[in-house]
């Protein structure tokens, strides 16, 4: 990881992420740029009270922006040396954040849980979510304080080849961490194979098979990694509420998942907007 590239809108939950990122940058001695977006939807609104014109008011906001961007990065420089660059730019959210990634080759975005106003849900909610479908680099939701490295994470395995990818991001953001293979698995619904007229000995010979299959399968990924630092847990269960138990059973302070082409599948969203961790989306 070289280049790491956090958004913030100087909100309390920006704070979370940025201390993430810092955090990150030590860790893997990576370049990190600051991002701050102005909106021209703000930019109009102080354009209605200021005589100003609208080039004067964007140099200002900008300016301002930047004495708060480089304040931060003072105080990070007198106690770490890592290179910190700080940006801003009028843009809109999304396509700022996006852009900006591209501009740097993040390997890494980082944001955080909730924007300035709570109720607007600024990152996780539509802007973070048309972020996360569009991106093909990782993105990191920073929900909890940045007290040390990734100890323990957990990974949403789902058996595509997706799966490998997604450990490989995982054990790249944090080659120090235990991490746990998380695999749910479904099951045909007993009662329906019961009216359609199926043994007991058959359903449970079924889901036998199914717990077998998914047990050779996450053993293959688990295989390719160091021993010591990967277990498995594979459980018939509906996925969100299984990553949920052991999340709070191994107390993870990381989730990582992997998503599908351009969009965001509804086991991604239920984690995303109900897990307590942070959570890394790998594309």
């Amino acid at each position: 990881m070289k280049q790491i590239l956090v958004a913030t809108d100087f909100s309390r939950y920006a704070n979370i992420a940025l201390d993430r990122a810092v955090l990150l940058a030590i860790e893997h001695q990576a370049a990190l740029e600051i991002l701050h977006i102005i909106t021209p939807a703000s930019v109009d609104a102080l354009c209605n009270f200021l005589p100003d014109s609208r080039q004067a008011v964007e140099e200002n906001l900008t300016n301002s922006f930047y004495s708060q961007l480089y304040d931060f990065v003072d105080r990070v420089d007198s106690e770490r040396p890592i290179t910190i660059l700080p940006r801003v730019k009028v843009a809109e959210v999304e396509a700022g954040i996006i852009e900006a990634a591209a501009s740097c080759n993040a390997d890494l975005i980082v944001l955080g849980s909730h924007g300035e106003h709570f109720a607007n849900e600024l990152f996780v909610g539509t802007t973070a979510e048309n972020i996360l479908a569009r991106e093909t680099r990782p993105v990191l939701i920073a929900k909890q304080k940045a007290d040390a490295p990734y100890a323990k994470i957990g990974v949403a395995v789902d058996l595509t080849e997706r799966s490998a990818v997604t450990i490989r991001k995982a054990d790249e953001l944090a080659p120090n961490a235990t991490i746990s293979l998380l695999h749910a698995f479904q099951a045909p619904n007993p009662e329906q194979l019961r009216q359609l007229g199926a043994s007991e000995e058959q359903i449970k010979r079924s889901r036998s098979e199914f717990y077998d299959h998914a047990v050779q399968e996450v053993s293959k990924l688990a295989d390719e990694w160091e021993s010591s630092r990967i277990s498995r847990v594979i459980e018939m269960d509906y996925p969100p509420a299984m990553i949920r138990r052991w999340t709070e059973k191994l107390h993870f302070d990381l989730i990582v998942m992997g998503k599908h082409g351009g969009r965001l599948g509804s086991v991604v969203r239920h984690v995303l907007h109900n897990s307590a961790c942070d959570i890394m989306i790998v594309g």
